[in-house]
């Protein structure tokens, strides 16, 4: 994995706090699995806001779930 910029971290935080980007896009953009892009979030955001942000993601399960397979909503394509 190539070290991330600043800017990278930026993009990865805004596709993770996407309701429509998925991890799969995260992963082919960037190169991180999904427990990465947690780890990245836990660093680069606050206690409480990394805290809602998970509670985001797993309240949402079917057609608005942050994986593809779950997902009606997704493309290939990032949206943000």
């Amino acid at each position: 994995m190539k070290a991330l910029t600043e800017i990278d971290i930026e993009q990865i935080i805004l596709m993770a706090w996407g309701d429509t980007i998925p991890f799969e896009a995260i992963k082919r953009e960037y190169g991180l699995t999904e427990n990465q892009v947690r780890v990245l979030m836990r660093k680069h955001q606050s206690e409480k806001t990394y805290r809602r942000w998970r509670e985001r993601v797993e309240k949402r399960s079917g057609f608005s779930s942050k994986h593809e397979q779950l997902s009606t909503k997704t493309s290939t394509r990032q949206k943000y």
